[in-house]
């Protein structure tokens, strides 16, 4: 295999085994907030699997969010001697591992707290839920847990922190123009509706320096949401600004759960981010990661040849097969078993279907056909 793949690279100012990423993926295996066993050995099976670098699934952290307690919380500093051991088990297989942090916003399965906050007081078409416009205030103290969060990440071994602002999390949001009504600082053009995003940014390198890289998840496209819908030149704009602000990665995906990209996201469907990654690599100075669909290494290996593309990320493909790294390396170059089900969301803890006995996966099955009818 290329030396584009499988050599040590730079990526995102981390230095990293090879340019194969672990694209961040709620695990849902957290009890109170909390690292649990089942967590760690699947980290610990992702990093002996081969992959360069894992961006874990996203960590909450805000009081004005509604915290599951099957998801990792990092409000305060007791979670750091856990996350430690989930940073050295990565560590020690020589995988690089960076923390997401989100606010989930409207976009939630379950309401926690009194309120549910977002830019503005548009009804979120995952849930119909109508939430409360945040407040200036109550954003200046969001971005500040934004920036405590990345610290106690720092604390806890992390190699850097990856910003979710995508997929229809709060801040993505913020940047659409669907969702983002507001006629203050932070929204009304592309420019107000990203500065929530450039004061977290200008936050976590303030609290943890400025070498300590920070990433960004952003969407190409928000696929839906009629006219109003995130386009592609809205999210050029700001990549262009985080770009001056200089942010050290994007991570491009697409979509949400409530747009119209699920009929994309099929087997037949190779690097459907591809084409924006091109023009947005093109573009700006800043490495751009390229996520969604890639499942065969010859066409990664190509991108990464031919390409100003800094990396490419996995996630389901891991799911099913977490050591398909190690296979393609090893010079077994066919394709992951992935099929591109969506069986993979599991409220037990994020598991391939096909690897379900046959009485669980009939319960996943059904489970499935409720959620995404």
């Amino acid at each position: 295999m290329s030396s584009e793949v499988f050599e040590v690279a730079q990526v995102g100012g981390i230095e990293v085994k090879n340019r194969i990423i672990r694209s961040a993926t709620q695990e849902i295996m957290a009890i109170d907030g909390k690292v649990t066993n089942k967590m760690i050995d699947m980290y610990e099976g992702l990093a002996k699997g081969g992959v360069g670098l894992i961006i874990t699934g996203y960590f909450t952290f805000s009081k004005t969010d509604n915290q599951l307690p099957s998801t990792i919380s990092i409000e305060n500093d007791e979670a750091i001697p856990l996350l430690k051991v989930l940073v050295e088990k990565a560590h020690s297989n020589g995988t690089k591992i960076v923390a997401q942090l989100a606010h989930q916003g409207s976009q939630i399965l379950q309401q926690t707290n009194e309120f549910v906050y977002g830019p503005s007081e548009i009804v979120d078409p995952f849930n119909s839920i109508k939430p409360k416009a945040l407040k200036p205030d109550q954003i200046e103290i969001i971005v500040n847990e934004f920036g405590k969060a990345a610290l106690r990440a720092q604390k806890a071994g992390f190699d850097g922190v990856q910003i979710h602002a995508a997929h229809g999390y709060l801040l993505s949001k913020f940047l659409s123009p669907f969702f983002n009504k507001r006629t203050d600082q932070y929204g009304g053009s592309p420019e107000k509706n990203t500065k929530i995003v450039v004061d977290i940014l200008k936050e976590i390198k303030c609290k943890c320096g400025k070498d300590f890289p920070v990433w960004i998840k952003l969407n190409s496209e928000d696929f839906g949401y009629e006219q109003e819908s995130l386009s592609f030149e809205s999210t050029l704009l700001t990549s262009k600004i985080l770009d001056d602000q200089k942010i050290d990665a994007i991570e491009l995906s697409g979509g949400t759960p409530a747009g119209k990209q699920s009929s994309s996201r099929s087997i037949e469907h190779e690097a459907y981010h591809y084409e924006y990654a091109i023009k947005l690599s093109s573009t700006i100075d800043t490495p751009v990661f390229l996520v969604g669909g890639c499942r065969d290494i010859e066409k990664i290996e190509s991108i990464l040849c031919h390409s100003n593309i800094n990396a490419v990320s996995l996630s389901r493909a891991l799911i099913r097969e977490p050591e398909i790294i190690n296979r393609w390396k090893n010079g077994d170059s066919t394709k992951a078993k992935c099929v591109a089900c969506n069986g993979c969301f599991n409220l037990n803890g994020v598991t391939c279907i096909f690897n379900l006995n046959e009485e669980k996966r009939k319960a996943q099955q059904i489970f499935l056909k409720q959620l995404f009818s």
